[in-house]
């Protein structure tokens, strides 16, 4: 009988880890798109000019950067493969909307007190593209994407569109600015860490599969995205991969510690367009236990990469996250 139970608590913990992601698809190349990356970190005068993240205790972009590619390209089996075109480290913040921008004192002043924050406080995107050129360099094919980092309050959004054809990326398309290829620009808070970045992208990605599928994650319909981003709480027993903030179990936005057991076919996934059909139940031990970075890399490396087409989209979702200029 001890041997019994000693077999089923080993079968029980097998059953609970996170399949690994698959191997590259043997006969499509990696993607490698390159970022311009851009981190506004001014010295601060009155504290002898130490750098703001210094000063405010904040994360280094740099490790960040780091972090963040190389979990991208784990997660989606090597298929992704991010290179840095250039890396710029500038004295300032970026500029509001309005025209306004925030001297580093000030910028400390109003985090010292937790108030005092300025309004409106998007940042002026077309003058971040123009100052850094970069609308040339896509349209040269130097670019295809902008990292921007920066403080609480810079005014990013965690991801925006440029360009011709530009359409809603988490955020509405960058008006005003006429690019001949789209691109995106990721919009990162180095106070926060990689988890954060991962949910970024894997917003952007949402947003980018809702365009080319025509369904919101986890609204029930009968297409491919609707039935990998399906949970349990809106798909009873039909639960898929579930979406960025919700685990095939969650029950609200950002519960991915929940215990409570559902059936899943997230194992089916990475051999998609091959599905079987197969479930299992799943918690929260497959995804971290509520760890945000872990959770973020679970699901994407759910993602299908698989070559080819199927019922008339892309079986590689992520050459559809990543490459924005593929038609759908």
């Amino acid at each position: 009988m001890q041997g019994l139970l000693t077999r089923l608590r080993a079968w029980r913990s097998e059953r609970a880890r996170p399949a690994p992601p698959p191997a590259p698809p043997a006969d499509q190349p990696p993607l490698r798109p390159r970022a311009l990356v851009v981190v506004f970190d001014p010295p601060v005068p009155s504290r002898g000019g130490r750098r703001l993240t210094a000063v405010c205790g904040y994360q280094d972009a740099h490790a960040l950067v780091a972090g963040y590619v190389a979990d991208l390209a784990e997660v989606s089996g090597g298929y992704v493969q991010y290179a840095l075109a250039e890396t710029l480290v500038v004295d300032e913040l970026p500029p509001k909307a309005d025209g306004y921008r925030y001297s580093a004192d000030e910028f400390v002043r109003c985090w010292q007190r937790g108030a005092g924050w300025h309004e409106p406080d998007a940042a002026d995107y077309a003058a971040v593209l123009a100052r850094f050129g970069v609308v040339p360099r896509v349209e040269r094919g130097e670019l295809d994407e902008l990292w921007l980092f920066g403080p609480p309050y810079a005014g990013f959004w965690e991801s925006t569109m440029v360009g011709d054809g530009a359409y809603w990326c988490n955020s509405p398309p960058v008006a005003g600015v006429a690019c001949a290829r789209r691109f995106v620009v990721m919009g990162f808070n180095y106070e926060r860490g990689v988890g954060e970045m991962l949910e970024n992208f894997g917003h952007r990605t949402e947003s980018i599969l809702t365009h080319v599928y025509g369904t919101a994650p986890g609204v029930p319909a009968r297409n491919a995205w609707a039935r990998f981003s399906a949970y349990d709480q809106v798909s009873p027993g039909q639960a898929g991969c579930g979406t960025v903030h919700y685990a095939p179990n969650s029950v609200r936005d950002y519960d991915w510690g929940n215990r409570r057991p559902v059936w899943s076919t997230c194992d089916d996934w990475p051999r998609y367009p091959a599905l079987r059909g197969e479930r299992r139940r799943v918690d929260c031990r497959e995804w971290g236990g509520g760890d945000i970075r872990a959770h973020h890399r679970w699901w994407l490396a759910h993602l299908p990469r698989a070559a080819g087409r199927h019922a008339g989209t892309l079986a590689n979702w992520w050459t559809y996250a990543v490459d924005v200029n593929t038609p759908c």
